[in-house]
């Protein structure tokens, strides 16, 4: 184990299509190569992180499968009452790499959203029960990081603004958010920034204020840290990306600054986090489609296995390389340092 304890990461967005699943696995894949020890935890009910990091042939095999837990398998105690989490549960391996590891997803997982409506009101309120349930998903991580030796949780989740991903968010040491270069990205992370701030303040302001002597484990530290923002999906013209695009990237980070770096960030961080992103990655056209369907990291694909009439493929995986460990390289600084 690299780091003194585990550390977790979310990527988070409230705009969808952002590239959000497919950049959490390809760095996931990257900084396992660099010798860390990662787990990625899908806690999308829609379940992409796992259909991706299993491959789609071995995803639809096993998408019912009562030997591989998930993470209802998890919380079935805690939703269904009168149990806890199950840390019997184990991770998958990952094909991609020997230092991979999945905790699968759940359609089911929204069931805990519905049990969080009384839960987080218990807990804002100083009741032991909503403690108890709200910091599940955290006891299970922290309690599976220590004994399984894990470095990095990376931590799948959907665009919502809904309790289950504001409990995930409470319980996370880090996030990251990434945009595309759009009208629509910018209005994601402002508002991102305003709604994180509230559920931070009201935790901070209720929960925390009233645990008394509840134990630390049962009460989420509630004060993620912005590690940063990724440009993705950028069409490029002439080795450089197209002047719409150009556009829109010159005004990312004032925004980034004001909803985020100077809201969710603190010490050298804050003026780093925003001044440049963490990696700029471009447009890979049909790629990460054959990814998905593989279970494949994109640095990773044969440029065979795409049709050959596709122009730049051998170029693309060649500079995904590049640009991949740039930004894994990026994470891991900072997870080093804060």
């Amino acid at each position: 184990m690299k780091f003194t304890r585990t550390k977790k990461l979310i990527f988070a967005n409230n705009k969808g299509g952002v590239g959000k699943t497919t950049l959490a696995f390809n760095i996931a894949v990257s900084l396992a190569r660099q010798g860390y020890k990662i787990a990625l935890i899908d806690l999308d009910p829609q379940c992409n992180l796992t259909r991706l990091a299993m491959g789609e042939e071995y995803y639809a095999k096993t998408l019912f499968s009562e030997s591989e837990k998930t993470i209802y398998d998890v919380l079935r105690g805690v939703i269904e009452g009168g149990g806890d989490i199950d840390l019997a549960t184990q991770f998958l391996p990952v094909k991609a790499d020997p230092n991979l590891l999945l905790l699968k997803g759940h359609i089911n997982l929204s069931a805990y959203e519905g049990l969080l409506i009384n839960a987080y009101g218990q807990a804002a309120a100083g009741q032991k029960i909503g403690y108890f349930q709200t910091s599940a998903i955290d006891r299970f991580l922290r309690e599976k990081g220590l004994s399984e030796q894990i470095d990095i949780f990376i931590i799948d989740t959907s665009p919502s603004l809904g309790l289950l991903n504001q409990i995930i968010l409470l319980g996370a040491d880090y996030f990251i958010v990434p945009m595309m270069p759009d009208a629509f990205s910018v209005q994601g992370i402002e508002n991102l920034g305003v709604v994180y701030e509230q559920w931070k303040a009201s935790w901070r302001n209720t929960a925390k204020a009233l645990s008394g002597d509840t134990e630390t484990k049962f009460v989420l530290a509630g004060d993620p840290l912005f590690v940063g923002y990724i440009v993705n999906s950028y069409n490029v013209y002439g080795k450089q990306p197209i002047v719409d695009h150009r556009a829109w990237m010159e005004k990312i980070p004032n925004k980034v600054r004001i909803s985020l770096s100077e809201k969710h960030c603190r010490n050298g961080l804050v003026e780093e986090s925003w001044k440049k992103p963490l990696q700029i990655i471009q447009d890979y056209g049909r790629i990460p489609s054959k990814c998905q369907e593989l279970g494949k990291a994109i640095f990773d694909l044969d440029p065979s296995m795409i049709d050959e009439q596709h122009q730049g493929t051998k170029e693309n995986i060649e500079k995904s390389k590049e640009e991949f460990s740039n930004l894994s390289q990026a994470i891991q600084k900072v997870l080093e340092s804060y």
